[in-house]
């Protein structure tokens, strides 16, 4: 958990640069100012976590809703807020230190999504812009409760899952067209957390946590950003994220209006 900060503190000092640390020359597609962007964010990602220490391996499939406002506090600097509902989906995780051993296949349990970004361009030229990109997401888990089946008394279990995900690397922007700017980045992504089981049948009770880490760490995304008016434009990504397991994914879509 330490090293993970230390990563993400380093990347955002990197971010926060002043301009005059870095050769620039005029941006042509932003005003001096501040610039309010409120915006509706869904994402989708497929990440494979280890669990058990290290040992299992199953998959985590979430699905985000939020509303994301970014605030252009200068040429090429900004930074954004994000607030949102998340359904996670936890496959196979097994819990065998409850009084009755459990795998866990309960589809999507629900949790508030926080989040922020801070993007730093450092370099533009004729036909392209290079720069930083950092985003830390948490979710907070909500409880769900099941009724344990086959039993001749009441059982219940009770599940709540929190996550934690950064990532933070360079990006490189392609501009040269007037409405539409793809753009490539590579990014360090590790999301980790916990999964907290609870067991209660008559007497018996019992409590078992599990802690998850993801397996791939390189995030490969490819994204483009379309101009569909002056003040309204759309923003999607496609992540990819290789490990020695197979192939991770996300793809997010945002659209956003311009002040």
């Amino acid at each position: 958990m330490k090293r993970h900060c230390v990563l993400f503190l380093s990347a955002l000092f990197f971010l926060c640069l002043p301009k005059s640390a870095f050769p620039q020359a005029q941006d042509i597609s932003f005003s001096n100012g501040l610039r309010i962007k409120p915006g509706a964010h869904f994402e989708y990602f497929l990440r494979k976590i280890t669990w058990d220490d290290k040992q299992k391996i199953s998959e985590l499939k979430t699905f985000i809703f939020a509303l994301n406002t970014e605030i252009e506090i200068d040429d090429g600097f900004s930074v954004s807020a994000l607030v949102g509902y998340g359904l996670s989906n936890y496959e196979s995780l097994t819990f065998r230190q409850l009084p009755l051993s459990i795998e866990l296949d309960a589809g999507n349990i629900g949790g508030i999504i926080l989040g922020g970004d801070i993007r730093k361009s450092l370099f533009y030229g004729n036909t392209f812009e290079l720069g930083l990109h950092g985003q830390f997401m948490h979710q907070i888990g909500l409880e769900k409760n099941w009724d344990v089946p086959g039993l001749n008394v009441p059982g219940t279990v009770t599940g709540k899952s929190t996550w934690s995900r950064v990532s933070a690397g360079p990006y490189f922007k392609y501009t040269a067209l007037q409405s539409f700017s793809p753009y490539l980045a590579l990014y360090y992504n590790n999301l980790w957390g916990k999964f907290k089981m609870e067991q209660a049948i008559q007497d018996l009770k019992g409590l078992e946590e599990k802690k998850i880490e993801s397996k791939g760490l390189i995030d490969i995304t490819l994204g483009s950003i379309l101009g569909l008016s002056e003040n309204f434009f759309l923003k999607g990504e496609v992540h990819i994220l290789p490990s020695n397991e197979g192939m991770d994914f996300g793809v997010v879509a945002i659209a956003a209006y311009l002040f």
